[in-house]
């Protein structure tokens, strides 16, 4: 089934089983209530799995897209001479600082 088609059904089966545990909520049918609950946690349940396969999939194209962009901004590093080394006198702006350095406990 494709994820358009898994969403309606979710979506369907939560909407149905908030009515049916609605339903038994105000005719005081405490098993058509249950069912109601359970439907609805069945569902929501299937919602985020589903919401949460469709977004984990990429197309070819995406995925390309995705690629290029990544070379494009290693080149324009490059340009830009931010793999090189810097010149003498140039201020140098580490990823990491260094924190002061710390002896190191032994155990006793």
């Amino acid at each position: 089934m494709s994820t358009r088609n898994l969403l309606f059904l979710f979506s369907a089966l939560l909407v149905v089983s908030l009515g049916v545990g609605l339903t038994g909520t105000l005719i005081n049918r405490h098993a058509l209530m249950h069912a109601g609950i359970l439907g609805s946690i069945t569902a929501a349940t299937g919602l985020v799995c589903t919401t949460l396969r469709r977004t984990n999939q990429l197309s070819d194209a995406e995925r390309e897209a995705a690629y290029q962009a990544g070379y494009r901004l290693g080149l324009q590093h490059v340009t830009l001479g931010l793999f090189d080394p810097p010149p003498s006198g140039g201020t140098v702006v580490p990823l990491r600082p260094e924190l002061p350095h710390q002896h190191e406990r032994q155990a006793q």
